[in-house]
């Protein structure tokens, strides 16, 4: 995978901008500043031991075998004999149950699963709703579902898959723990409510910044697919180093960050 050496990535907000947004009308700058850092800080520690965890490995397993499903001869024995069962025209619910079941055999840690769960959920949801949108432009004629995987195949498609999963899982682990720790720190329920409903209008603006966040994955995601899943399916020996590296990368981002931003 390399070792190339990535700056800090600038954002189109700073973490503790989006927080003072959301929290300002109740905290003063101190808490704010609280608020931010901590909520980074427990993302952190979340991340050092995750790529451990079975299921968190499960998932980015069937982002992989889903990927290589879609270039066999009978993608549906290929995935059924990997324990992953869905039909040759299968809908987002379909996907959804097959990605539940195929994490739950494989859980360890309940959170970990449950926001590898959420986060693979929503990666899925939105590749299939870009291409499925480019496949009716290309195809008049119809096309079975797993045309719209085709394209992360290789390198240059699964890079953007896999930043789509780690962005989404931090997302997903940005807002819990700033709604935790923010909830901790505003006292009275009528302020709680306030926060949750600005909480909900800044939403974009913090899936924009896991986003960001996230792009640190992209650039040696292509070429650890071509090296390694192009042509086999890797180890679980191997995605497991791949995911830690991952999540090693997105924990340095966020260290980076945090120093940045005192």
């Amino acid at each position: 995978m390399g070792h190339e050496r990535i700056g800090y990535l600038p954002k189109s907000q700073k973490w503790r901008t989006i927080v003072d947004e959301v929290a300002n009308f109740t905290a003063n700058g101190d808490t704010i500043a609280q608020i931010a850092n901590q909520t980074t800080k427990n993302v952190i520690s979340r991340y050092e031991n995750i790529a451990a965890d079975k299921g968190v490995l499960a998932a980015f397993k069937f982002l992989i075998l889903l990927s290589k499903s879609a270039t066999q001869k009978n993608p549906t024995d290929f995935l059924a004999r990997r324990g992953i069962n869905l039909p040759k025209n299968f809908n987002l619910l379909n996907l959804s149950k097959a990605i539940r079941e195929y994490i739950n055999t494989h859980t360890e840690s309940k959170e970990y699963s449950s926001f590898a769960n959420h986060a693979l959920i929503e990666t899925v949801s939105q590749w299939s709703k870009d291409n499925k949108i480019q496949q009716q432009i290309l195809f008049s004629n119809e096309t079975n579902s797993f045309d719209e995987w085709r394209s992360a195949s290789d390198g240059s498609g699964f890079c953007e898959l896999s930043r789509l999963f780690f962005s989404n899982f931090t997302d997903n682990y940005l807002r819990y723990f700033l709604e935790r720790e923010a909830s901790a720190r505003i006292d009275n329920l009528f302020d709680r409510d306030t926060f949750n409903k600005k909480l909900d209008s800044h939403l974009n603006q913090i899936s924009k910044h896991a986003f960001e966040t996230s792009k640190i994955t992209q650039s040696f995601s292509a070429g650890w697919f071509n090296k390694n899943a192009k042509d086999d399916i890797p180890s679980n020996e191997k995605i497991k180093g791949f995911v830690s590296f991952c999540f090693q990368k997105l924990n340095s981002e966020l260290t980076r960050e945090r120093e940045f931003e005192k």
